[in-house]
């Protein structure tokens, strides 16, 4: 055989054994990217979530959407159905920040039309670069190029182990319980109490540590005037309630001793200041909620609280409890928040309920 037809060969077979493969990512199409799955059921977890979540976003049923960090995730879609009205998915991204919420949002929109979008305001998530997101993400699926999507088709995780993943569930369906089960990580096995604070601090900051107020204040706005207004302003129709999500008292004490609360603070009253102006937005704060914020027992961290909170969260918004209607109702829980974290470091400990052995 002649080098040159031998090289035309090996070409062509390799030319075929690409389209093959590419063929097979798009017929079985693993994270629903162009299709809701009918003959298998998706891998829809933690490690496949910056893949999936392109999937549910663009090819689910729904008209309202839940958009936050991981204590959004356990929110149950079918309730806030029941409550809300609409129909829910969450579009949940652990760790999120407010670029990769952006990303999630612009397909929901580009895709659906939508009736209501409810946000959770976690200021971590306003504190990055303008294109930060939590983890490495394949930003070729959340754009609108057919083109790049081969870096799915001929992607080895996505041959190696979520096809064959797929090909296994052949036969199993999803139904509509998987709204609320995707990402809910509430029946994990996790305990609830004084053993959340296993990461609290309630030492005294180093004065060399200490941010000032507006030490990230202008990244904060960028970040909202960049990720947040233009789907406000784009879409009026849309009803966007956005809710300051209630960290244990003991996150708000460890940002002291960090010494990064003050300038945490300030990124409530921005962003209050930059949303509360339009007609289509609520802000509800939750962060000051006594009976929850200083009960261990809601917590298996500082931070996340139990899926009981997530319920209670739509409930509240379903009823217009914890609505702020004035700049000065949201400052005076911020002076809260600033008098429970530096009592809890002044006691160097818990001092709320519950204090006894679990």
């Amino acid at each position: 055989m002649k080098r040159k037809t031998w090289g035309l060969l090996t070409l062509g077979t390799l030319v075929c054994a690409l389209l093959v493969l590419s063929a097979a990512v798009i017929y079985v199409d693993p994270f629903q990217v162009y299709r809701l799955a009918t003959r298998y059921m998706p891998p829809i977890d933690k490690t496949t979530q910056v893949y999936a979540n392109a999937g549910i976003a663009r090819s689910y049923d729904y008209d309202s959407a839940i958009v936050g960090t991981s204590v959004t995730e356990n929110f149950r879609p079918s309730q806030m159905d029941e409550l809300l009205g609409g129909r829910f998915i969450k579009l949940c991204s652990s760790g999120g920040t407010a670029y990769s919420h952006a990303l999630l949002m612009n397909l929901a929109f580009d895709t659906h039309d939508m009736r209501r979008i409810v946000y959770g305001l976690d200021v971590y998530s306003f504190i990055g670069e303008l294109d930060e997101t939590p983890t490495e993400m394949p930003l070729y699926l959340y754009d609108g190029n057919i083109f790049n999507d081969v870096h799915y088709w001929l992607n080895r995780s996505v041959l190696a182990s979520f096809m064959p993943r797929c090909l296994r569930a052949w036969g199993q369906r999803q139904d509509d319980t998987i709204r609320d089960s995707m990402y809910n990580w509430a029946n994990a096995g996790d305990e609830y109490g004084l053993i959340g604070l296993y990461d609290a601090q309630f030492t005294p900051p180093q004065p060399e540590e200490m941010l000032a107020a507006d030490a990230r204040a202008d990244i904060c706005t960028q970040n909202i005037q960049t990720h947040l207004i233009p789907f406000i302003e784009a879409h009026p129709d849309t009803q966007f309630d956005f809710f300051f999500p209630p960290y244990s008292a003991a996150e708000w004490s460890t940002m002291l001793s960090r010494g990064t609360l003050d300038a945490m603070l300030t990124l409530r009253g921005i962003c209050y200041d930059a949303l509360s102006a339009y007609p289509n937005v609520c802000i509800y704060d939750f962060s000051a909620r006594e009976d929850w914020v200083l009960n261990m027992r809601n917590y298996k961290d500082t931070l996340h609280y139990g899926e009981w909170i997530n319920e209670e969260i739509v409930a509240c918004i379903a009823s217009g409890d914890g609505l702020v209607v004035s700049r000065g109702q949201l400052d005076a829980a911020t002076a809260q928040l600033d008098a429970w974290a530096h009592a809890l470091i002044d006691a160097g400990g818990w001092i709320y309920e519950p204090r006894g052995d679990q």
